[in-house]
Protein backbone atom coordinates (compact mmCIF):
# COMPACT_ATOMS: atom_id res chain seq x y z
CA UNK A 1 0.00 0.00 0.00
CA UNK A 2 0.83 3.56 -0.88
CA UNK A 3 1.33 5.93 1.56
CA UNK A 4 1.53 9.67 1.03
CA UNK A 5 3.72 12.08 1.44
CA UNK A 6 2.59 13.90 4.47
CA UNK A 7 2.42 11.12 6.46
CA UNK A 8 5.83 9.59 6.01
CA UNK A 9 6.70 13.18 7.82
CA UNK A 10 7.58 12.88 11.58
CA UNK A 11 5.19 14.57 13.87
CA UNK A 12 7.92 16.93 14.25
CA UNK A 13 8.07 18.07 10.34
CA UNK A 14 4.35 18.64 10.44
CA UNK A 15 4.34 20.81 13.30
CA UNK A 16 6.69 23.20 12.42
CA UNK A 17 4.75 24.74 9.34
CA UNK A 18 1.63 25.65 12.08
CA UNK A 19 3.97 26.85 14.09
CA UNK A 20 5.29 28.91 11.84
CA UNK A 21 1.64 29.91 10.71
CA UNK A 22 0.47 30.62 14.14
CA UNK A 23 3.81 33.09 14.66
CA UNK A 24 2.72 34.76 11.74
CA UNK A 25 -0.53 35.43 12.55
CA UNK A 26 0.18 36.52 15.84
CA UNK A 27 2.77 39.18 14.64
CA UNK A 28 0.27 40.23 11.83
CA UNK A 29 -2.42 40.82 14.85
CA UNK A 30 0.25 42.32 17.37
CA UNK A 31 0.91 44.92 14.85
CA UNK A 32 -2.06 45.86 13.92
CA UNK A 33 -2.51 46.96 18.00
CA UNK A 34 0.68 48.41 17.44
CA UNK A 35 -0.47 50.88 14.24
CA UNK A 36 -3.80 51.42 16.32
CA UNK A 37 -1.54 52.91 18.85
CA UNK A 38 0.29 55.35 16.61
CA UNK A 39 -2.15 57.28 15.64
CA UNK A 40 -1.33 61.04 16.82
CA UNK A 41 -4.65 61.98 18.52
CA UNK A 42 -3.68 66.32 18.83
CA UNK A 43 -5.26 67.26 22.37
CA UNK A 44 -7.30 70.31 20.66
CA UNK A 45 -9.64 67.44 18.90
CA UNK A 46 -12.54 66.18 20.43
CA UNK A 47 -12.86 63.31 22.25
CA UNK A 48 -11.18 60.31 19.85
CA UNK A 49 -13.33 57.54 22.45
CA UNK A 50 -16.52 59.48 20.29
CA UNK A 51 -15.11 58.95 16.95
CA UNK A 52 -14.04 55.69 17.81
CA UNK A 53 -17.43 54.56 18.82
CA UNK A 54 -18.81 56.03 15.76
CA UNK A 55 -16.60 53.90 13.48
CA UNK A 56 -17.05 51.07 15.55
CA UNK A 57 -20.95 51.50 15.14
CA UNK A 58 -20.60 51.31 11.20
CA UNK A 59 -19.90 47.81 9.65
CA UNK A 60 -20.46 48.46 6.40
CA UNK A 61 -17.76 51.35 6.08
CA UNK A 62 -15.98 49.09 8.01
CA UNK A 63 -15.42 47.21 5.00
CA UNK A 64 -14.54 49.89 2.98
CA UNK A 65 -12.18 51.95 5.21
CA UNK A 66 -9.73 51.32 7.69
CA UNK A 67 -9.67 52.66 11.58
CA UNK A 68 -6.65 54.79 11.12
CA UNK A 69 -8.34 55.86 7.34
CA UNK A 70 -10.89 57.25 9.18
CA UNK A 71 -9.36 59.04 12.08
CA UNK A 72 -7.24 60.31 9.87
CA UNK A 73 -9.80 62.10 7.71
CA UNK A 74 -11.86 63.38 11.15
CA UNK A 75 -7.78 65.02 11.69
CA UNK A 76 -8.09 66.50 8.06
CA UNK A 77 -11.55 67.76 8.98
CA UNK A 78 -10.63 69.86 12.29
CA UNK A 79 -7.89 71.02 10.99
CA UNK A 80 -8.28 71.36 6.95
CA UNK A 81 -5.65 69.76 4.07
CA UNK A 82 -3.29 70.82 1.68
CA UNK A 83 -6.83 71.13 -1.38
CA UNK A 84 -8.91 72.20 1.24
CA UNK A 85 -7.24 74.57 3.57
CA UNK A 86 -10.06 75.57 5.57
CA UNK A 87 -10.87 73.01 8.42
CA UNK A 88 -13.78 73.32 10.98
CA UNK A 89 -11.52 75.01 13.83
CA UNK A 90 -11.22 78.10 11.25
CA UNK A 91 -15.10 78.11 10.74
CA UNK A 92 -15.88 77.74 14.72
CA UNK A 93 -13.33 80.35 15.27
CA UNK A 94 -14.57 82.70 12.23
CA UNK A 95 -18.01 82.44 13.17
CA UNK A 96 -17.63 82.51 17.29
CA UNK A 97 -15.33 86.03 16.55
CA UNK A 98 -17.90 87.87 14.63
CA UNK A 99 -20.52 86.64 17.33
CA UNK A 100 -22.38 88.92 19.33
CA UNK A 101 -20.84 88.69 22.73
CA UNK A 102 -24.05 87.61 24.68
CA UNK A 103 -24.45 84.15 22.49
CA UNK A 104 -20.72 83.15 22.23
CA UNK A 105 -21.36 80.73 25.29
CA UNK A 106 -24.53 79.08 23.61
CA UNK A 107 -22.42 79.36 20.14
CA UNK A 108 -20.06 77.20 21.55
CA UNK A 109 -21.39 74.45 22.73
CA UNK A 110 -23.56 74.26 19.32
CA UNK A 111 -20.82 74.50 17.04
CA UNK A 112 -18.66 71.29 19.31
CA UNK A 113 -21.53 69.51 18.82
CA UNK A 114 -21.95 70.25 15.05
CA UNK A 115 -18.62 69.87 14.45
CA UNK A 116 -18.57 66.02 15.80
CA UNK A 117 -21.51 65.41 14.32
CA UNK A 118 -20.30 66.16 10.91
CA UNK A 119 -16.78 65.14 11.17
CA UNK A 120 -18.29 61.26 12.63
CA UNK A 121 -20.13 61.06 9.21
CA UNK A 122 -17.92 62.81 6.66
CA UNK A 123 -15.07 60.96 7.38
CA UNK A 124 -16.14 57.63 6.13
CA UNK A 125 -15.60 56.43 2.83
CA UNK A 126 -17.20 58.54 0.07
CA UNK A 127 -19.65 55.87 -0.59
CA UNK A 128 -20.71 55.20 2.58
CA UNK A 129 -21.38 58.64 3.37
CA UNK A 130 -24.52 60.76 3.87
CA UNK A 131 -22.25 64.43 4.41
CA UNK A 132 -20.16 65.03 1.48
CA UNK A 133 -17.75 67.99 0.80
CA UNK A 134 -20.67 69.77 -0.64
CA UNK A 135 -22.75 70.17 2.60
CA UNK A 136 -19.71 70.88 3.95
CA UNK A 137 -19.04 73.84 1.44
CA UNK A 138 -22.60 74.86 2.04
CA UNK A 139 -22.95 74.69 5.87
CA UNK A 140 -19.84 76.53 6.28
CA UNK A 141 -21.05 79.80 3.74
CA UNK A 142 -24.48 79.59 5.76
CA UNK A 143 -22.58 79.16 9.12
CA UNK A 144 -20.38 82.12 8.28
CA UNK A 145 -22.63 84.50 6.31
CA UNK A 146 -25.55 84.56 8.78
CA UNK A 147 -25.33 88.41 10.65
CA UNK A 148 -24.05 88.33 14.75
CA UNK A 149 -26.94 88.11 16.89
CA UNK A 150 -30.51 86.41 16.36
CA UNK A 151 -30.02 85.42 12.72
CA UNK A 152 -26.94 83.32 13.80
CA UNK A 153 -28.70 81.28 16.17
CA UNK A 154 -31.54 80.45 14.05
CA UNK A 155 -28.79 79.80 11.36
CA UNK A 156 -27.16 77.47 14.18
CA UNK A 157 -30.47 75.84 14.96
CA UNK A 158 -31.55 75.33 11.32
CA UNK A 159 -27.65 73.32 10.08
CA UNK A 160 -27.98 71.47 13.26
CA UNK A 161 -31.47 70.75 13.07
CA UNK A 162 -30.65 69.59 9.27
CA UNK A 163 -27.59 67.35 10.25
CA UNK A 164 -29.48 65.69 13.03
CA UNK A 165 -32.46 64.98 10.79
CA UNK A 166 -30.02 64.07 7.33
CA UNK A 167 -28.27 61.41 9.71
CA UNK A 168 -31.19 60.24 10.89
CA UNK A 169 -32.27 59.70 7.02
CA UNK A 170 -35.71 62.09 8.07
CA UNK A 171 -33.76 64.49 5.00
CA UNK A 172 -32.36 63.94 1.94
CA UNK A 173 -29.45 65.45 1.39
CA UNK A 174 -30.40 66.57 -2.28
CA UNK A 175 -33.02 69.04 -0.37
CA UNK A 176 -30.59 70.40 1.05
CA UNK A 177 -29.03 73.60 -1.07
CA UNK A 178 -27.97 77.06 -0.59
CA UNK A 179 -32.19 78.08 -1.92
CA UNK A 180 -33.11 75.90 1.06
CA UNK A 181 -31.20 78.76 3.66
CA UNK A 182 -32.10 81.57 1.28
CA UNK A 183 -35.45 81.29 1.34
CA UNK A 184 -35.88 80.23 5.08
CA UNK A 185 -33.39 82.65 6.33
CA UNK A 186 -33.80 85.33 3.99
CA UNK A 187 -29.86 84.58 2.68
CA UNK A 188 -28.16 85.37 -0.17
CA UNK A 189 -25.64 83.22 -0.07
CA UNK A 190 -23.59 82.61 -3.10
CA UNK A 191 -25.66 85.42 -4.93
CA UNK A 192 -25.48 85.31 -9.06
CA UNK A 193 -22.45 82.90 -8.85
Amino acid sequence: MLQSRASNRSPQTRVAPRRGMIALMLFALLSACASRQQIEWPPELPDRAFFEAAYSADAANQLLQTREEYLGWIKSFYRGTVLYPTGWFDVQERVLATSAPENVDVLVLQIEEMGRLIAAEWAKENSARAIDNRLLALWGATLQSATPGEQRLEVFNLVGNDVRRLLSRELDKASIADSRYDELLGLDLFGDF
